[in-house]
């Protein structure tokens, strides 16, 4: 079964998906009474917690990255890092704005 995962692409999709899915669900859980995505972004950006809220969601998917590790399903975890170099861009890209 784990063959199956373990290919480079669909660990990042998955590293892409995942991060996004638990923004979501902080959303969810703790802001729904905000307009997602437009009301919650400006929520965010005006406390200055957007950049530690992606932060946060690029950490769950590392949690899935050292599963990985111990899975020994490695090109999985290829792709997961190669994700979460993209999401250190965005976090890059967010603090300078």
């Amino acid at each position: 079964m784990l063959d199956k995962i373990n290919k480079i692409w669909v660990g990042f999709i998955f590293g892409l998906f995942f991060p996004a899915f638990c923004f979501f669900c902080y959303w969810l859980f703790m802001h729904s009474q905000l307009s997602f995505p437009n009301g919650f972004i400006r929520y965010l950006r005006m406390g200055n917690m957007l950049q530690e809220v992606v932060i946060a969601c690029i950490i769950a998917s590392m949690v899935v990255f050292y599963i990985s590790l111990n899975k020994k399903i490695f090109e999985f975890g290829r792709g997961l890092i190669i994700s979460s170099f993209l999401y250190v861009g965005l976090v890059l890209y967010i603090s300078l704005l």
